[in-house]
């Protein structure tokens, strides 16, 4: 029986757990708190619904670039401080969206503001999963992962909590509340668990505790700078694979209501089956935590693009029983778009280059995902309905799960760093004694 097999429960863990689900939960919640919020802000303070709701779409471009910058930082840097500094900017940035009184004052921020989540939640809480967790990396995203649902499916809610208590500067109040509540646990984590005196997966035979830093391994000289990372193809066609989930994901789940309506279904019956995808989707997150550590990442990933397309053929039925069903394979798909890129990283940087491979490939999946809400509406617009858009999804699981398979090398780190190896001794120039 392994290590992995013999270790059971989180130990200390929890605590990374419980902040993790935190941040993820943060990552949905400005996007989604908008769709209740742009209609109050409107009848308000006279702002236009539209050009609020536009805003969170020009937000895509800010995730990726916060992404890239915060990854970047994180190779260098303390994630966990860096964590803290997106704690403080972000609560500082919904603080002056409750304020605001200027339309594009609200809307700076309120770009800034997704950005710094996102770059919190799904940029710097993997890198300390993958230190305290390398092994079991797969089972804890799979349980954090789930604040994403829950963050967009309660979102809302959360808004109009603040709003019926204090009126629009009290609508955000509710995120910097779990904010400072994510910022509180983080006191207690380290970046590696070995400078809190605790094992590596909970594992006592991970490695001996240690607090002394020096014993962490120098990456200064690791290969894998932002340049050669851009131009090693292996990273690109991992960035286009996994790219076809979060399109997939991101896309259906903004489009669910307008299919479920033009398949006749009432809008309250709507919302309750949107609120019903979104508690899929939590199931769907931990369902591909366990087949990452059954199976490892890259079976688990390829599995879910297979899911994707058995969600297209059983909302396409139309029938009741086949739309409820594909939202069990949808939710999968959702988790599996969170979960595969930290990973996967893992499985090919390892935990020590996990920063800076991660903090590339994250911002590049980011970058083609964000195509997904407007990919699905314009086929749906030129067909004149969501049949032929929905179809076009599980043309585009195929493709990915085809091109997956076929084009990326799961070793190839490991040939690339042998390869700068071999390179280095030829380099190596013996010169006799004198």
């Amino acid at each position: 029986m392994s290590n992995a097999q013999q270790v059971k429960g989180f130990g200390k863990g929890w605590v990374l757990i419980i902040y993790a689900f935190l941040c993820y939960l943060i990552t949905t919640s400005i996007g989604s708190a908008m769709n209740i919020a742009s209609g109050i802000l409107e009848s308000e303070n006279g702002w236009n619904a539209a050009i609020l709701t536009s805003l969170i779409s020009l937000g895509s471009i800010g995730n990726v670039i916060s992404g890239f910058v915060f990854g970047r930082l994180s190779v260098k840097y303390s994630s966990k401080k860096l964590s803290a500094l997106c704690g403080i900017l972000y609560i500082a940035a919904i603080s002056v969206m409750g304020f605001a009184t200027n339309l594009w004052l609200f809307g700076i921020f309120l770009v800034l503001a997704n950005g710094i989540s996102v770059a919190w939640g799904y940029q710097l809480s993997p890198v300390i999963i993958a230190n305290w967790f390398p092994r079991r990396k797969g089972v804890i995203l799979g349980i954090v992962t789930m604040g994403i649902p829950v963050g967009a499916g309660l979102a809302s809610v959360f808004y109009n909590i603040g709003y019926q208590a204090l009126g629009v500067r009290g609508g955000f109040i509710p995120f910097i509340v779990i904010s400072i509540l994510a910022l509180i646990t983080l006191t207690f984590l380290s970046d590696r668990p070995q400078d809190r005196g605790f094992y590596p997966d909970n594992d006592p035979s991970n490695n001996t505790p240690l607090s002394d830093k020096a014993e962490r391994k120098d990456s200064s000289n690791s290969i894998w700078t932002t340049s050669k990372l851009l131009k090693t193809p292996q990273v690109w066609f991992y960035a286009i694979t996994l790219g076809t989930h979060l399109i997939f994901a991101s896309g259906l789940m903004v489009q669910i209501i307008p299919r479920l309506l033009e398949l006749e279904y009432t809008f309250d019956t709507a919302i309750k089956m949107m609120l019903l995808c979104a508690a899929l989707s939590c199931l769907g997150s931990y369902l591909c935590g366990l087949m990452d550590g059954k199976i490892g990442a890259r079976k688990s990933a390829s599995l879910t693009y297979v899911f994707g397309i058995i969600a297209i053929v059983l909302n396409l039925t139309g029938t009741n029983f086949g739309v409820i069903a594909s939202f069990v394979f949808i939710g999968a798909v959702v988790g599996g778009a969170a979960n595969w890129p930290a990973s996967i990283s893992v499985e090919l940087w390892g935990a020590d280059d996990f920063a800076r491979g991660y903090g590339i490939l994250q911002p590049m999946i980011q970058l083609i995902g964000a195509i997904g809400p407007a990919f699905f509406a314009l086929l749906a617009m030129a067909t004149g309905g969501y049949f032929y858009s929905y179809a076009s999804g599980a043309v585009l699981m195929l493709v990915g799960l085809i091109l997956f398979n076929l084009l990326t090398d799961p070793d190839f780190v490991k040939k690339e760093e042998a390869q700068y190896a071999n390179i280095k001794k030829k380099e190596v120039v013996y010169t006799p004694a004198d």
